[in-house]
């Protein structure tokens, strides 16, 4: 049945069609998620052993997320293609450099669905590569606080079996078996399920997908791998084995959010939308993004799922959420460079007063409170990441344990990868929007008597900042529904 799904037309699931037997992915930790990961493994080492130029090798499949930034797509097709007619060349250049949300930032809300394609495919190739027709890619489970450190698996290079998914650019301690939100710099929370809505209302809550594709999927990345060439940099992410699992386990949120309830956009210019990626056997395969997104209807299904958090925002029958400018919307003066030191953003009232009860009539009345980071600009890899902190006190040593503490922007995927335009930095058309659910950190402010002003909200670089990079915020705003 499942083999249907990837030919060389554009994937389609016909009315009607029943699944009354669905494949699972299985947590890599569990006995079944054990054994799948030893076919991984397996296919591991015989992708990497077959030429470059071959699409179903190691590198043809890390160059569909991005081209490696030493080298450009250009140079790399022709080393590798000298004949301009060659058929695999022409789905190079069709498929390579494809990451969606990675490249143009208006794409964000494409993040989820090009992903679970990429990851079908590739799922497909490992079965073809093995000739193990039941294999299904196992998911890192690092939502749990007692499995972040990296599976033993990928951490053992003297091991024959396990070798291939050993990487040395990877962050201190993390092949060492620390966990990596205490080796690296990004809590790995599932504050993204918290959003009621998936595309961004561009009022307050910035969407599921573009939270999730900050946390945890940028933060798991910047974790992991270093920012030159490892999982914390774009171009060289896919390179690294535990892309795969990380993958799997951000589809694995995703499939978790719509069972809870969430609602997926379904207007033509979004699911019309369609991708081309490589079967089985090295050939092109076209996917629309209408039919995968539904995990259950593609004939597969998680062994577990996550609730969402508590205080998440109720999901609404309409497909939208419309925000009332409440209090401290701030409309910076052109926008502000976040720099090498903290940076203090005061907000200030709305033109509606008085300020103190409009805030506490909506905490009595249990709306969420969003603090919202928009128009963030980032061009040139900085080298760390932003902890951003509502109302702090005091304003030295701050951190995420702090009670301020609000979450934090993970550059990965809001750095435009350049490789695509040749020498860096990309043009950047369209800047990243965030939002926080803050309604208890709200709460436990007023209840303590502060926010009797507007607050200031507190930017913190996590390490030092790279010479040349200028990251700016156009807009920070609280709002609440």
């Amino acid at each position: 049945m499942r083999a249907g799904l990837f030919g060389a037309g554009v994937l389609a699931l016909p009315g009607g069609v029943s699944y009354p037997r669905q494949e699972l992915r299985y947590d890599v930790a569990s006995p079944e998620g054990a054994g799948m990961l030893r076919i991984f493994a397996d296919a591991v080492g015989k992708m990497m052993a077959l030429p470059e130029a071959d699409p179903r090798g190691w590198v043809f499949q890390w160059h569909i997320h991005a081209v490696r930034d030493d080298r450009s797509k250009a140079s790399e097709l022709a080393r590798l293609y000298p004949d301009a007619s060659d058929p695999d060349r022409r789905l190079a250049e069709i498929v390579w450099d494809t990451c969606e949300a990675h490249f143009d930032p208006l794409r964000v809300n494409f993040f989820l669905p090009w992903h679970r394609m990429h990851l079908m495919a590739f799922e497909r190739l490992v079965r073809n590569v093995t000739g193990a027709a039941h294999f299904t890619m196992p998911y890192w489970n690092y939502t749990d606080p007692d499995r972040r450190v990296l599976p033993p698996q990928f951490r053992s290079p003297d091991d024959p079996r396990w070798k291939p998914l050993f990487r040395v650019d990877r962050n201190p301690g993390v092949n060492d078996g620390r966990p990596i939100d205490e080796a690296g710099e990004a809590p790995l929370g599932l504050n993204a399920m918290m959003s009621s809505v998936y595309l961004d209302t561009f009022e307050g809550d910035a969407g599921f997908c573009a939270n999730l594709d900050n946390a945890p999927h940028s933060a798991v990345h910047v974790d992991v791998g270093t920012r030159e060439r490892g999982m914390g940099a774009v171009s060289w992410a896919a390179n690294d084995p535990i892309f795969w699992l990380h993958h799997c386990n951000i589809d694995r949120i995703w499939a978790s959010w719509n069972r809870a309830g969430g609602r997926n956009p379904e207007d033509e210019g979004y699911v019309g939308q369609v991708f081309t990626f490589v079967d089985g056997v090295g050939k092109p395969a076209h996917y629309k993004v209408a039919y995968v997104m539904d995990a259950a209807a593609l004939g597969y299904a998680y062994d577990r799922y996550l609730d969402r958090p508590p205080r998440s925002v109720p999901f609404l029958s309409s497909p939208g959420l419309r925000f009332t400018e409440h209090a401290t919307s701030h409309p910076l003066s052109g926008s502000v460079t976040v720099g090498a030191e903290p940076t203090i953003v005061p907000l200030r009232a709305d033109r509606n007063s008085p300020y103190f009860a409009r805030l506490r009539a909506g905490s009595t009345s249990h709306r969420p409170f969003y603090l919202r980071v928009a128009g963030v600009r980032i061009t040139r890899q900085p080298g760390v990441s932003y902890e951003v902190h509502l109302d702090p006190v005091p304003l030295a040593a701050l951190d995420r344990t702090s009670s301020s503490y609000v979450g934090t922007i993970n550059v990965f995927g809001a750095i435009v990868h350049s490789t695509r335009t040749g020498a860096g930095p990309a043009p950047y058309t369209n800047p990243r929007n965030y939002s926080f659910v803050i309604t208890d950190l709200v709460r436990d402010l007023l209840r303590a008597g502060r926010l009797t002003q507007p607050p200031s909200v507190m930017l913190v670089p996590t390490g030092a900042l790279r010479p040349g990079a200028a990251p700016t915020v156009g807009n920070i705003s609280l709002v609440s529904s």
